[in-house]
């Protein structure tokens, strides 16, 4: 599966990246759905977890909300430590695949996107923008993170990608959104929130100092 080799080595040297804590889209996430009166109504919610990692966010949502979730990724280790970390009464309520998410054709009440947009190539964004258009129910949710313009870690650092403003290579590949790129990839949604987060992302090598979009679209 295209770029699960790196992550795969990323996981099995660095074990838990981000720690245990949930990422900063699914606080906003859960916050949001608890005070939604169309989510409050409509019983259990489906969700489909993009690029999962280690499944910290999707057992904290199922920790949090009335859901189900299938977490996907394309590292094999990564699936295999979410799979090692869910804990038994959660385990009907959470499935993690590896799988190909250009490749899931089931719909879903939200889909979750931490993190994972900023590591694709333009083809693989134009191929998950499609994957949320085809899967997301009618009023259904995207909730994604990516990283801004203006983030400090990655901003300017490494090998410009020729053809591609704001995208880097530096150990891996990396893309830097703007507002107006994110307003126009998601122009297919009715985009009800979209701002920057200044946050410390606390990581088991260092802590990073990150400045990430979070995007809050509903299906027309």
């Amino acid at each position: 599966m295209p770029g699960s080799a790196p992550w795969d080595q990323i996981y099995s040297q660095e074990k838990r990246i981000w720690g245990d804590q949930p990422s900063e889209l699914a606080r906003f996430a859960c916050t949001y759905l608890k005070e939604s009166s169309q989510f409050q109504k409509s019983g259990d919610i489906f969700i489909l977890d993009l690029g999962c990692g280690y499944g910290r966010d999707a057992i904290f949502l199922a920790q949090n909300l009335p859901c189900h979730i299938l977490g996907i990724d394309s590292s094999a280790r990564a699936i295999e430590m979410a799979r090692e970390a869910l804990p038994r009464e959660l385990g009907a309520r959470i499935e993690f695949l590896r799988y190909d998410f250009s490749r899931v054709r089931d719909k879903y009440d939200m889909i979750f996107v931490s993190d994972l947009y900023q590591g694709l190539r333009p083809q693989e964004r134009a191929r998950l923008q499609e994957t949320v258009k085809r899967c997301l129910n009618t009023n259904g949710l995207l909730f994604l993170s990516t990283f801004s313009v203006r983030d400090t870690q990655h901003s300017s650092r490494g090998i410009p990608v020729e053809g591609e403003p704001h995208s880097y290579l530096d150990k891996k590949y990396i893309h830097l959104s703007t507002r107006a790129e994110l307003e126009a990839d998601f122009a297919f949604l009715q985009i009800s929130a979209l701002f920057e987060r200044e946050f410390y992302e606390v990581r088991s090598t260092e802590n990073h100092h990150h400045v990430s979009w979070i995007l809050m679209g509903k299906a027309k």
